[in-house]
């Protein structure tokens, strides 16, 4: 099934009284990663058979409606009172590599749906990661240029939270992996 991460990310922003959370390692050595989940659960209120479009009840009373792509199998068997449920996980992991590491750019998808003859559900997982090789270092304004896979150069401000600034040197690597993840299923009520 083809879902863009824009739609689940615009339910997120229209239908409201989903749940996050927030998890943070105590301890990490040479990274950081941050990860958050977002829950959404809306009530199918109507069904536009022939365009293959749905309109969502959030639990705020917040309307949305969603176009289903042609590639979403058993569409016909989504009735009205019927929930969807959207799972949407993010997380950054950023770490110290070693000193003179390329710098690297990677991605992955992959994707399932559910069978013929099953309620509509799919799940997509993207991961990508880049390296990047520092340049230089401001310590009195906290700031970084880093060497992108490109051969760009880009300069970037670093959070005082960001213990590891202070053990960066130049040729060091930074590593970021950025995954996210989307589950979308329909429910009976």
């Amino acid at each position: 099934m083809k879902i863009r991460f824009t739609i689940i990310v615009m339910m997120v922003a229209i239908i409201s009284g989903c749940t996050m959370t927030t998890t943070v390692p105590e301890k990490m050595p040479k990274g950081l990663e941050i990860g958050n989940s977002v829950v959404i659960t809306a009530e199918v209120v109507a069904i536009d058979k022939r365009d293959r479009t749905i309109m969502l009840l959030g639990p705020d009373g917040n309307i949305l409606d969603l176009e289903v792509d042609e590639s979403a199998r058993n569409f016909n068997q989504i009735k009205v009172g019927d929930m969807l449920k959207a799972e949407y996980y993010e997380s950054i992991a950023i770490y110290i590599g070693e000193k003179g590491t390329q710098p690297d750019e990677k991605a992955g998808i992959v994707g399932a749906r559910s069978a013929k003859g099953e309620k509509p559900a799919a799940v997509v997982i993207e991961t990508i990661d880049v390296s990047a090789t520092v340049k230089s270092i401001n310590k009195s304004k906290r700031s970084i240029d880093l060497i992108m896979p490109d051969g760009k150069v880009v300069t970037r401000k670093v959070d005082k939270s960001i213990k590891a600034f202070d053990s960066l040197k130049k040729g060091d690597s930074i590593h970021v992996r950025l995954t996210e993840a989307v589950a979308i299923s329909v429910e009976k009520p």
